[in-house]
């Protein structure tokens, strides 16, 4: 459709107006651009990698459940209760580490568990029992999410003077919604392209948790590069 292209066209030239007015105009920036460091930089991207892939992960765990495995989405939202206390855990444990080691050292531990929780449902068959890998990715998951959020707030609230703190820090949550609906349509893209049609349902939904562990790994090797950084 031409208003798709149209639309993104439009989107793009907003998005170089926004960056654009932030740094040469606005004398009161709403984003502090300018006044984030690299490491600032680095956790973004490690966010943003990692969150994307879990819009994937979700959205794509959803139809998995109720589309291959024929569950009601009442059953389906059973199969997904745990996370509720795997994230009230993942919370607790956050805390702790974040007093005990270095932030960015549990930035790198949200990535790998993004990583092993993705690939775990990329490769569960549809007729494999739910306890298998499905449980045991919806388990990881949740700390993936609460061990990369704080961090990055964490680490963004530290980079700037305290003037900018409470918006450097608003900057994470932009980040999360902004990469969950953009590598979102880049794996529905994925999705469509490998599925033949509709014909081969599962391989489109492997393709977009595919791109997803792309995504991971990316945020995998940003955050070891990120963890060498802050030791030197």
């Amino acid at each position: 459709m031409v208003y798709n292209y149209v639309l993104l066209i439009v989107g793009i030239l907003f998005l170089v107006a926004f960056v654009w007015i932030e740094l040469k105009v606005a004398g009161q920036p709403l984003v502090p651009i300018k006044a984030l460091s690299g490491e600032s930089i680095l956790a973004l991207a490690v966010i943003a990698a990692g969150w994307g892939s879990f819009g994937i992960w979700v959205y794509y765990l959803w139809n998995f459940l109720e589309v291959l495995r024929g569950y009601s989405a009442l059953a389906a939202c059973a199969q997904n209760a745990p996370v509720a206390i795997s994230g009230l855990l993942a919370s607790v444990a956050t805390g702790i580490l974040l007093s005990k080691t270095k932030v960015s050292n549990v930035l790198l531990l949200a990535t790998l568990f993004f990583l092993i929780g993705q690939i775990l449902i990329a490769t569960a068959p549809p007729t494999q029992i739910y306890w298998a890998q499905t449980f045991v990715s919806i388990i990881i998951m949740p700390w993936g999410m609460d061990m990369s959020f704080p961090s990055g707030t964490i680490i963004l609230s530290n980079s700037t003077v305290k003037e900018h703190q409470g918006v450097a820090a608003s900057l994470v949550n932009t980040v999360v919604n902004y990469s969950i609906s953009i590598a979102l349509g880049i794996a529905g893209t994925v999705d469509r392209n490998v599925n033949r049609g509709g014909r081969d349902v599962l391989g489109g939904y492997r393709g977009a948790w595919y791109s997803g562990i792309g995504l991971d790994v990316v945020a995998v090797v940003i955050a070891l590069y990120f963890v060498w950084r802050m030791r030197g």
